[in-house]
């Protein structure tokens, strides 16, 4: 269950995911904003439940985004930057006062994909309403028949072109608005309750000057050191 999506660059990425949506609102769509994703530890009995993140923000804007959790009662912070034009991630963890960051280009990427499950993803006729979207539901089914099928709620009325390009949903093309993954030791759900149209500083997708930059194995390190 734990490798389901386990790899470091979903995160961000999932953020976004899926097709075909109307928001009251928005019909048009909107390009720069904030969505508030609630998050839910499902294996509550997990004895670290209570460290796990409750909440993540993601910032878009011009198919670039940031999406930030925060975990360990404040002690744990990780973030995550997906330039989607430039198909690099930026990942960075804070542990109080200590600042790692490490990037990942687009050969890298795929070189961590190859690692992970590989789904084959089934569109279906069912919808879902999610922070005032009407979304349509995918079914991401594991490739090696061992892994639990992932439910995936989407919308393209958050205009991002190629969100998931680093998961390994790639064929689809929107944002994700309710989905599961297993990630730092945990079974969690995340789900959309707020999308706000915003302006969104530049600086906001940039790498700060008080990171430390490390290797891929130095920051998986870290993050099975916090589990």
């Amino acid at each position: 269950m734990k490798k389901l999506l386990s790899t470091a660059f979903v995160f961000c990425c999932l953020a976004y995911v899926f097709t075909g949506c109307k928001h009251s609102l928005f019909h048009g769509g909107i390009s720069e904003g904030t969505i508030e994703y609630k998050i839910v530890v499902l294996d509550s009995a997990n004895p670290m439940a209570k460290m796990a993140p409750d909440k993540m923000t993601v910032k878009f804007k011009n198919n670039v985004s940031y999406a930030e959790l925060i975990a360990g009662m404040g002690l744990f912070e990780t973030s995550f930057i997906n330039d989607e034009p430039n198909k690099k991630i930026t990942q960075m963890v804070r542990m109080l006062n200590k600042k790692w960051a490490y990037i990942a280009d687009t050969a890298a990427v795929n070189k961590e994909l190859t690692h992970d499950i590989q789904f084959t993803v089934t569109e279906t006729s069912e919808t879902k309403v999610i922070a005032g979207y009407t979304c349509k539901k995918a079914i991401g089914k594991a490739n090696d028949g061992k892994a639990p099928d992932v439910e995936l709620y989407y919308t393209e009325d958050i205009k991002q072109e190629d969100p998931n390009w680093a998961t390994p949903f790639n064929s689809i093309h929107g944002v994700l608005m309710q989905y599961r993954i297993a990630k730092y030791g945990f079974y969690m759900e995340f789900t959309a309750d707020k999308v706000e149209p915003d302006k969104i500083d530049d600086n906001v997708f940039k790498l700060p000057g008080d990171y430390k930059m490390i290797t891929k194995q130095q920051i998986d390190d870290l993050y099975k050191g916090f589990q």
